[in-house]
């Protein structure tokens, strides 16, 4: 038996090597040591509070993610994702220059980092600053027809914003926007914040923390309506002028309100005072300020144009004879007997164009001698002057009564 074991043991021997070889080629064939890269991979950070507690933020300039590559058996590496991979940045270890070293670790024991391996976080820090800001309301679209948006107000109206001193230092504004597209009724809704700069853009609100994070909006909707303007004159301008015009734009107006308060406005009425003017007017009147209260003006312009056109009258004397004057009511048996030595020159104030028609014969002026008796008297001349002329002065014949 012992022969039997002990012949050809050299033959022996080389046939379990050579099964050992042929099983381990065969193993490798089959199941073989492969490698697999991971790209943009993002790294966890750790103990922020770190930074935190010396009341900074920071931001990662370099190692937010990184690529690496793994080798293990086909069997494993099939089902490798860069889930199974835990990548952090452990800020505990934050060096005097500000990098921490990335740790890459994986479950599977068999799984080996060959590239990659040793890498490292570059942050910046910066100092923390926080600033108050008022929610300003963006509404898009329209609303519909025959509405208005009276009010629109937000809860809370002030954010605080905290961040990068420099991000937080390009903040113009902070803005909700709210869809009205079509809106017939008030509403309210929730809006998330977003940070605008200077110039209107958005800015990217990473790193930034809001005291909260959506903001209710109330949209109050009103009715509105069309109605007329109306602007006239009060008082009259200084004497020897003449207001001769008003013009203004616009001509009608649409205003908004609750249906109740506008159910019987229909114009607006203005009234402006020219009382001793000697020169145009020309003026912007803010309509708002003229609406009741509860009434809206709708529309970017809000004021009103109004040109006045105040003249200066021309002056023209004409001389009219004591025979042209009318006596009225003098005593019958008395003789009336006229002083003056020549006519009575009459100033007469107008426009050019109603001045130049006007002659002794078209004014008709008389004087009253009621319950006069002997004697002389200085009697004043009354006349009748066509429309839109006036008289400066007061004009006087010298008259006696005889028996």
């Amino acid at each position: 038996m012992k022969e039997k074991l002990t012949r050809n043991i050299g033959l022996k021997v080389l046939s379990i090597i050579l099964a050992t070889l042929l099983w381990v080629v065969i193993a490798n064939t089959d199941d073989p040591v492969i490698p697999k890269s991971f790209r943009d991979v993002p790294v966890e950070v750790l103990n922020e509070d770190v930074i935190a507690s010396l009341k900074q933020v920071y931001e990662i300039s370099e190692g937010e993610t990184i690529d690496f590559t793994v080798e293990a058996r086909r069997s494993i590496i099939d089902y490798l994702s860069e889930d199974d991979f835990k990548i952090t940045a452990d800020f505990k270890h934050l060096s005097d220059v500000d990098a921490v070293p990335i740790s890459i670790t994986c479950p599977e024991d068999d799984v080996e980092i060959t590239e990659g391996k040793f890498q490292t976080m570059i942050i910046s820090r910066q100092v923390l600053l926080k600033k108050d800001f008022k929610v300003n309301i963006v509404e898009n679209g329209e609303v519909a027809e025959g509405y208005y948006i009276g009010e629109a107000s937000a809860s809370p109206n002030i954010i605080q914003v905290s961040g990068p001193k420099v991000r937080v230092e390009r903040i113009s504004e902070v803005v909700v926007e709210v869809d009205v597209t079509g809106a017939t009724k008030s509403f309210k809704t929730n809006a998330v914040p977003q940070v605008l700069d200077s110039e209107g853009n958005p800015i990217d609100p990473t790193k930034l923390t809001f005291s909260t994070d959506e903001v209710e909006v109330n949209i109050g909707l009103l009715n509105t309506k069309k109605i007329t303007l109306m602007i006239s004159t009060t008082g009259d301008p200084a004497i020897g002028y003449e207001q001769t015009k008003v013009e203004y734009e616009p001509k009608e107006i649409i205003v908004a309100g609750e249906e109740e308060t506008l159910k019987n406005l229909s114009y607006l009425s203005i009234k402006e005072d020219i009382t001793g003017a000697t020169e145009n007017i020309e003026k912007e009147i803010d309509l708002q300020e003229r609406l009741d209260d509860g009434i809206i003006l709708v529309g970017e312009d809000q004021t009103a144009v109004v040109n006045i056109t105040i003249e200066k009258l021309e002056t023209k004397e004409i001389t009219i004879l004591p025979e042209d004057i009318e006596v009225r009511n003098k005593a019958g048996n008395l003789t009336l007997q006229y002083n003056n030595n020549g006519g009575i020159i009459l100033k007469l104030m107008g426009r050019r164009e109603d001045l130049n028609g006007i002659n002794r014969y078209k004014i008709d002026s008389y004087i009253d001698l009621t319950d006069l008796t002997i004697g002389t008297y200085t009697i004043p001349i009354n006349c009748v002057l066509p429309n839109k002329i006036t008289m400066s002065g007061y004009p006087t014949i010298n008259v006696g009564l005889l028996k």
